[in-house]
């Protein structure tokens, strides 16, 4: 079994005779950093025994020498010749220049270089074999030379790499040298960096410069495996292995041979083609019950085995699919599961990106298994893979982050993006590459997230595609909280503090990528005494663990609804982002664990069969039903009161309207359509009198996300693939151009606006919209709208199909069709009832009563609409 392997290898492991023997490193810093803080790990770090574990856990050899301890240092000017550069001191590696841990505790900066120097022996019997030198990751550019020879460099903070030394290491039979210079221009930069800055605050924190994981050597064959890619095909059970090797002749053509559950399992093929086995009667892996399984991979020349590597694996399938109510969820092992789980940053204050030990590194896990928690958002950081290895064994399904960088872009304004230079893309799609070459046989990781909110976010729908063909067996949250393009598997906001949910999608599914965020500073457990910060603040533990309780019963209604996902904001306590379940240094759990964990157990609990009602209403992104005031009066139009709301949105979210001034307020009626919605059956009672028409000036309700603090989910910028569009009218001008609802803005060069539905010239209702290509799509009615009467109007959208339906009072009839693929174009404009825009002005003034107008994330089938057939 792998676990078990894990345990010797760390007994065998060669320790060098060149680091100090068994000294607590106790260094005095020149420059102090950020807090004193120290985690019960971080107060006893042997030099000579810093993180012992085997550092690769799915690609295991028995011989190995781990490199970290005490090395020599030195920070100067860019450019040096760091052969030449002397010491300055020693630094504790692999703890990041600027940590306590590390002994040195100081500011590099983009002006500035790290040059590292240690010597290190080759056991006597790794001679006859090649010798490779790892890095578990070094932040950000490394330039590494053995014995005064380049051997190799990288760029990138987060990604393992292997440079093969055998060569520099000849004519030398011990002392070997070894250098390496690291450059890090942290947020002067565009390269992925995370949550590191410059000048930290709120929720960006200290900068990591250099060597922050493992630095270890091993022997391998002159033909051996360099890494595996393992796929679980979960309907077939079959397992899939693909190993990529280091081949020392271009046309060698070994075998691999595959063996799984203490050799129950075999299979063989070539070197060139992925492996499949036969893994009939297995155990999935799951949250609940994380089965592992061992697995042996050798490459061989003929009968003689020329490689050997132990790994290990868990059989389970993510995907989307629908549960017992016809609404999309995720899916783990074809079974919906919510997922629910803490927004997870991995910083330590002795050690900053580094935990102090492997014991650390799992305690987070395991008090997130303590508190009943599935899932676990690593949050645009990528840790070591042991990190990876403890989610797998304790049963944590894992959302893995792309490291942010570069500039931002607006947010939150879905369909927005910026441009990066072309370096800056190339650097960000090595990296991203990078996390999915080696990440991507971890069982415990079912998503991936490109894009955190709007931090750097470019050129969304490419790179979200990038990572499907990459990795078609996971899902992708395209840009989690971030300006959305209707793109990825998941519909992700974040909302803050209190939960709230996205409307329901028919393809995607629904997730609160981020909510919470309650603060609460414990005495003796901050990285500063005061103003420390949280979304909301707390002066004692009960207090908040009250609050937090609400939270999680306010959760299960959505999660009843639609939601397949929510993140809580988050494990641990960051420098002066005081809103962790722990204090920064571990000691305290802010909140009653059993208490909690019994809470917790409601969000998983089976889902009921809903009223068909309540999954219509799901969907339902904006409802204006005119209901508030009295028949006569102006509707609120105080531009001078944010809170004045005209029409309130009756969906929960926030997409109120608005009127610009007295002048342009229309009244409120009492003349409706019916006194009963039968949708509902919803009693009906005002309606919005827009019938006064006036030479230049327009009688309109518009929305403005700024007045309402619309924060995600707004109607102006929502990412349309699917649509409907409900309203009934009562025409009382006829015979010119006048739109009843629309959405401003003339995205393409043609004068049309995106969206708008009214009356032409000769009195036929016509919807007009611009597809996602940027195609201008219209359907009119058959006949004329008659004056004096009420129609009700239903437009849908499908992703491909418009269609334009109408009651007059005659029944449902279908007035047409049109193409639409893609849903609708994406644009940023206001929406309005009761005028329009053309030709990039506002104009179309409607003469009408309008009423009952609902606006939906999908198309609605005739019984899920407001006026269906009672």
């Amino acid at each position: 079994m792998a676990r078990l392997l894990l345990a010797s290898l760390v007994c065998i492991a060669v320790w060098n005779p060149v680091l100090s023997r068994g000294r607590t490193l106790a260094a005095e810093p020149a420059r102090p950093l950020g807090g004193n803080l120290v985690t019960r790990w971080g107060r006893d770090v042997p030099s000579d025994r810093v993180l012992p574990e085997y550092p690769r856990p799915q690609l295991q050899r028995p011989q190995w020498q781990n490199l970290n301890g005490l090395w020599d240092f030195a920070i100067t000017p860019r450019e040096p010749n760091p052969l030449l550069t002397k010491p300055e001191g020693q630094i504790l590696v692999p703890f990041p220049v600027e940590s306590h841990l590390s002994g040195v505790r100081r500011t590099v900066g983009p002006d500035q270089e790290v040059v590292y120097r240690r010597k290190f022996d080759v056991p006597a019997p790794w001679k006859s074999q090649r010798i490779l030198l790892h890095f578990g990751a070094v932040d950000w550019q490394a330039t590494v030379w053995v014995n005064g020879q380049h051997v190799g460099e990288h760029r990138g903070g987060y990604e393992p790499f292997t440079l093969d030394i055998t060569t520099a290491l000849q004519g030398r039979d011990s002392g070997h040298e070894l250098v390496v210079l690291v450059w890090d221009p942290n947020d002067a930069g565009t390269q992925p960096r995370g949550k590191q800055q410059a000048r930290p605050d709120g929720i960006w924190y200290t900068p990591v410069t250099g060597i922050w994981q493992t630095v270890w050597m091993e022997p391998v064959p002159a033909d051996s495996i360099d890494r595996l890619e393992i796929v679980p095909r979960f309907d077939s059970a079959e397992l899939q292995v693909r190993a990529i090797p280091r081949l020392a002749l271009a046309n060698s053509k070994p075998t691999l041979h595959v063996s799984a559950n203490g050799g129950l399992w075999q299979a063989s093929g070539p070197i060139d083609h992925p492996v499949v086995v036969d893994v009939k009667g297995f155990e999935p892996w799951s949250p609940a019950h994380p089965r592992l399984y061992d697995l042996v991979v050798e490459l061989r020349d003929g009968d003689r085995t020329v490689d050997r590597v132990e790994s290990y694996f868990g059989m389970r399938k993510i995907s989307l699919g629908k549960d017992r109510n016809g609404m999309t969820r995720m899916l783990l092992n074809n079974e919906p599961l919510f997922q629910f789980g803490p927004l997870d940053q991995g910083w330590w204050p002795d050690g900053l990106y580094t935990a102090p030990s492997d014991a650390a590194l799992k305690s987070d896990l395991e008090v997130t298994k303590q508190l009943g928690f599935n899932l676990v958002r690593k949050h645009v950081k990528v840790e070591p893979a042991r990190w990876y290895y403890h989610c797998d064994t304790l049963g944590l399904v894992v959302w893995q982050d792309m490291p942010s960088g570069d500039a931002n872009a607006r947010w939150p304004w879905d369909g927005t993006e910026n441009q990066r230079s072309p370096e800056a893309s190339q650097q960000f799609e090595r990296e991203l590459s990078g996390l999915l070459t080696h990440r991507g046989s971890d069982t415990c990781i079912i998503a991936w997230v490109p894009f955190n909110e709007a931090w750097g976010q470019f050129e969304t729908v490419r790179w979200t595609k990038f990572v499907e063909d990459r990795d078609p067996h996971r899902l992708v949250i395209s840009a989690s909280g971030g300006n959305d393009f209707g793109v990825g598997h998941i519909r992700d906001i974040h909302f803050y503090p209190q939960p709230e949910f996205p409307p329901a999608e028919r393809h995607r599914a629904s997730v609160l990528g981020e909510y919470g965020g309650l603060g609460l500073p414990l005495a003796g457990h901050t990285w500063q005494d005061q103003k420390n910060w949280g979304y909301r603040q707390f002066r004692s533990q009960e207090e908040l663990q009250e609050v937090y309780l609400r939270y999680i019963t306010a959760l299960r209604p959505m999660v009843e609804s639609h939601l397949s996902a929510a993140i809580y904001t988050q494990t641990s306590d960051v420098e002066i982002e005081v809103n962790g379940f722990l204090t920064y240094d571990r000691e305290v759990l802010k909140l009653d664990a059993a208490k909690v964990h019994a809470a917790h157990q409601a969000l998983y609990a089976p889902l009921r069969e809903l009223p068909a009602d309540d999954l219509t209403q799901a969907s339902v992104i904006a409802h204006w039903r005119f209901e508030e005031g009295q028949p006569g009066e102006l509707v609120p139009h105080d531009r001078g009161q944010p809170d004045g709301i005209a029409v309130r949105d009756e969906s929960g979210h926030r997409n109120h309207l608005y009127a610009y001034a007295e002048g342009n307020a229309p009244r409120l009626t009492a003349n409706v359509p019916g006194m009963q919605v039968p949708f509902r059956q919803m009693a009906n009672r005002g309606a919005l009198d827009d019938s006064k028409a006036d030479p230049g000036i327009t009688r309109d309700l518009y929305t403005d996300p700024g007045r309402s603090r619309t924060h995600m989910d707004m109607l102006n910028t929502f990412p349309f693939t699917e649509m409907t569009l409900e309203l009934s009218f009562q025409p009382v001008g006829q015979g010119r151009e006048q739109t009843l609802v629309g959405e401003d803005g003339q995205p393409t060069a043609a004068p049309e606006a995106p969206l708008q539905l009214g009356l032409r010239t000769d009195n036929h209702l016509e919807i007009s919209v611009i597809d996602r290509g940027g195609t201008v799509r219209r359907i009119a009615s058959r006949k004329p709208m008659g004056e004096g009467r009420w129609h009700h109007v239903v437009v849908t959208l499908d992703s491909q199909t418009l269609a334009l339906w109408r009651n007059s009072g005659e029944g449902w009839q279908q007035e047409g069709t049109s193409p639409c693929p893609g849903g609708l174009v994406l644009f940023d404009g206001t929406w309005s009832v009761g005028r329009g825009f053309h030709a990039g002005k506002l104009a179309r003034d409607a003469q009408a009563f309008v009423d009952e107008v609902r606006i939906s994330t999908r198309s609605l089938r005739p019984d899920e609409w407001l006026w269906r057939k009672p």
